[in-house]
């Protein structure tokens, strides 16, 4: 009987772990499927040149399943947004777990990007008092004197603020360069406890006499004297406006054509510089040693826009030019002299050419 009962229990407890088993292979399964589709739907937001949305699908991604597939993912998200420092420690993690079939996979991509995020991270050391002074970093609290350690910084201008109770704080900006260590010494000074104000009595003020009523005068009316304009006049009148607007149109040919050239350069100086990966969804990479990468693009397509100003302005400046001409024409105009402004796109711009 006991014998009997013993065996019950042992196939009842079976039975649950078999069904334990079982629901945890479905949730496992339930959990692998929608970390593939969040992995699936952030590589589309990345490949369509937007990083920045795409990371949150990333690390969701990661905190459903730490895996070296979803690690190695995040860190290339988190490259691709502008995050150098996070991306280096989770490309760092997953490169950890070199059989792992991701990885082997594309381990030659993950080391080039593990190159790239630590070639945009500078350090920076914090020393001084008092201590258990804060240093704010950017807003965010990244330690206390003394520090441990230099922090991980990615290159750009931060905002470094050291603060204690009872010092007065001190801030500074610091443009932090990739793969250059920084320091920073701070002797905060301490605050003196301000006087108390004695409140001041003001006597009340006199009553100022009342304003003087101003009468509002109308305005003188505007009489315009009209005469009746003669046709050679008009005629005379729309060439000197048409030679004006010819002459608008070649300036504004000639500065579309500097323009022009000038965006030449300034793309040269950014190819020479940067590395625009936007199309890898990885943004615009400095090469080692450069933090203005934003700035030389923003100049060069800056000068680009506005060449293209200066050829479409000058165009219609030139058509309106023609226009002019033709209606100055007087009725006769057998023997007379004709005057033409012409213009046609060419390899280096707008040319426009008069015609007298």
């Amino acid at each position: 009987m006991v014998a009997r009962m013993m065996l019950r229990g042992l196939v009842a407890a079976w039975v649950g772990f078999a069904i334990v088993s079982l629901q945890s292979a479905e949730v496992r399964a339930a959990d692998a499927a929608e970390v593939e589709a969040l992995i699936a739907k952030g590589n589309e937001l990345r490949r369509a040149g937007t990083p920045g949305p795409a990371l949150p699908y990333f690390q969701k991604a990661y905190e459903l399943a730490r895996t070296p597939r979803t690690t190695g993912q995040l860190g290339l998200a988190e490259l691709a947004a502008g995050y150098p420092v996070e991306a280096a420690e989770h490309l760092t993690v997953a490169l950890q777990s070199p059989h792992d079939p991701s990885i082997v996979k594309y381990r030659q991509m993950l080391d080039d990007a593990l190159k790239m995020a630590r070639a945009q991270i500078g350090e920076l050391t914090v020393k001084g008092g008092p201590a258990g002074a804060e240093i704010v970093v950017d807003g965010r609290t990244a330690g206390v004197l003394p520090l441990a350690s230099p922090i991980k910084l990615a290159a750009r201008n931060t905002e470094i603020v050291v603060r204690a109770p009872g010092y007065a704080p001190r801030r500074e900006q610091i443009p932090i360069v990739g793969g250059q260590h920084h320091e920073l010494a701070v002797n905060l000074e301490k605050t003196e406890k301000p006087a108390e104000a004695t409140p001041a009595v003001t006597a009340p003020a006199a009553a100022s006499p009342p304003a003087p009523a101003v009468t509002p005068v109308a305005p003188a009316p505007v009489v315009v004297d009209q005469h009746p304009a003669s046709g050679g006049d008009s005629g005379s009148a729309l060439r000197t406006a048409a030679w004006i607007t010819g002459g608008a149109a070649i300036a504004a040919a000639g500065t579309g054509l500097v323009l022009n050239l000038s965006a030449n350069s300034k793309s040269d100086d950014f190819n020479q510089h940067c590395v625009d990966l936007r199309s890898m969804g990885m943004g615009i990479v400095p090469r080692k040693g450069e933090t203005d990468c934003q700035a030389r693009l923003d100049s060069r397509d800056a000068y680009r826009l506005w060449s293209i100003v200066g050829y479409v302005g000058g165009a219609a400046l030139a058509v309106t030019s023609g226009i002019l001409f033709w209606t100055s024409r007087p009725a006769s105009a057998a023997g007379e002299a004709h005057a033409r402004l012409t213009c046609a796109p060419t390899l280096n711009g707008l040319a426009c050419q008069g015609l007298f």
